[in-house]
């Protein structure tokens, strides 16, 4: 298992980069989660209608005419800003399970020539519309199922976050790192449709 469970405090900085890992964004001392703090449960598996409906009732009920606190709709915003994100609301219940494992960058066997060949396939498709198209639901596609593993395994430790073991975590954390490259790969093959004109 891994080690302590890990407590962030929510307080006023600029908006997180969900790129960045959780642990940078807060300090060990408070006692409130992301996921406390907007009244969810701890899971990786929130839809996105479930979490922004409780963060505009967190956010209505801090209102100023409702004798609210400033300081409480910032952490809402905050927390809501971490949870939006799949890979930072990963690493959120990563750092809560006690596995930040923040400089983890490892791949899985084979995946950098998978990525150069896709790399290559994106080069000689250079202008063609259809082509780039294609790539472009291919990378969206295996990120989807990169997606699909780190929700798997999450899911058997909804109730305690304390069971999530290091090489179940390295493991998230990898698929974590597949996401990232597809991201980046899809950012790439924007610039160059729009640089194409397609």
């Amino acid at each position: 298992m891994c080690e302590a469970s890990f407590h962030v405090t929510i307080a006023k900085r600029p908006m997180p980069d969900p790129y960045q890992p959780f642990s940078q964004h807060f300090s060990e001392r408070a006692a409130l989660t992301p996921f406390e703090v907007l009244g969810l449960p701890r899971r990786f598996d929130v839809s996105a209608s479930v979490l922004r409906t409780a963060w505009m009732r967190l956010l209505a009920a801090q209102h100023p005419d409702a004798d609210g606190s400033v300081e409480a709709a910032s952490d809402a915003n905050r927390a809501y800003h971490l949870l939006r994100d799949p890979l930072s609301r990963a690493d959120v219940l990563l750092s809560v399970g006690g596995c930040s494992g923040t400089g983890d960058l490892r791949l899985p066997d084979g995946f950098l020539l998978e990525m150069m060949e896709l790399r290559e396939r994106a080069d000689e498709a250079q202008g063609d519309r259809n082509a780039l198209s294609s790539l472009r639901a291919e990378a969206e596609q295996r990120r989807g199922i990169a997606l699909t593993t780190i929700a798997a395994g999450f899911e058997d430790l909804a109730s305690d976050m304390r069971l999530m073991t290091s090489s179940r975590a390295s493991e998230i954390r990898t698929q974590m790192n597949v996401v990232r490259s597809f991201d980046r790969m899809l950012e790439q093959l924007d610039r160059e449709s729009e640089a194409g004109g397609c």
